[in-house]
């Protein structure tokens, strides 16, 4: 059975400790908004009704947008604990994994070894994908160029019901899967594409665990 504790927290506590207060709320609420986006991602992996079948794919590819997205928020916040001096210090006063944790996420800073990877595999999702629909237009024309060049991938569907989920534009999953395999990930037509793609989802899971352990603690210790 799941144990959990609760610690309370007073807000004039966080009032009177001023600019860091609002920084480790937002953490706060980016762990609220992964842990959700976790959670149903692992929802729709499991076997569905017959019902929800056909969404299950673009279910998955769509809470896995929505965790590299708040993902990609996050660790701006990560940026300003780095520059606030306060919060450093508090950092330094956690445990061992914590800190680990924390020094593997300023890889991927802006001027860090990691960024250029993590904009190629969050940054680009997030930007164009997720929010902007506006931004990908050129992204979603090569792809139509693509699959339209390609007897195997040439037809999708379109599936209309009497209920919001039966509704089902599977012309688009197939698009966005392309963009994010192919022309964002960059994953080459010779390769298995799903193993290449699981490659690249772990690679950023494990940039999701560090984040996750590391704001856990961070954030209970914040609030003794």
């Amino acid at each position: 059975m799941a144990r959990t504790s609760t610690r309370y927290v007073n807000f004039q506590t966080l009032l009177a400790r001023g600019s860091s207060a609002a920084t480790v709320v937002k953490l706060m609420m980016a762990c609220n908004d992964l842990s959700l986006a976790n959670q149903a991602l692992d929802h729709w992996k499991r076997d569905q009704p017959s019902a929800k079948k056909p969404r299950q794919t673009g279910a998955g590819m769509y809470f896995i947008r929505t965790e590299l997205s708040h993902l990609y928020e996050g660790l701006k916040i990560i940026e300003e604990i780095r520059n606030d001096p306060a919060l450093v210090a508090l950092v330094g006063q956690c445990d061992a994994q914590t800190q680990q944790s924390f020094h593997e996420l300023e890889n991927f800073l802006p001027g860090a070894s990691y960024r250029g990877e993590f904009e190629r595999l969050i940054g680009q999702v997030r930007h164009n994908l997720t929010f902007h629909y506006y931004q990908c237009e050129t992204l979603v024309e090569r792809a139509i160029e693509d699959r339209a060049g390609r007897q195997e991938a040439r037809t999708s569907s379109v599936t209309r019901g009497d209920t919001a989920y039966l509704w089902h534009f599977k012309v688009a999953d197939d698009i966005v899967d392309s963009i994010v395999c192919r022309q964002i990930w960059a994953i080459p037509r010779n390769a298995d594409l799903r193993i290449e793609a699981d490659k690249t989802a772990d690679r950023v899971h494990q940039i999701f665990v560090w984040f996750v352990d590391f704001a856990g603690e961070f954030i209970w210790k914040y609030c003794e």
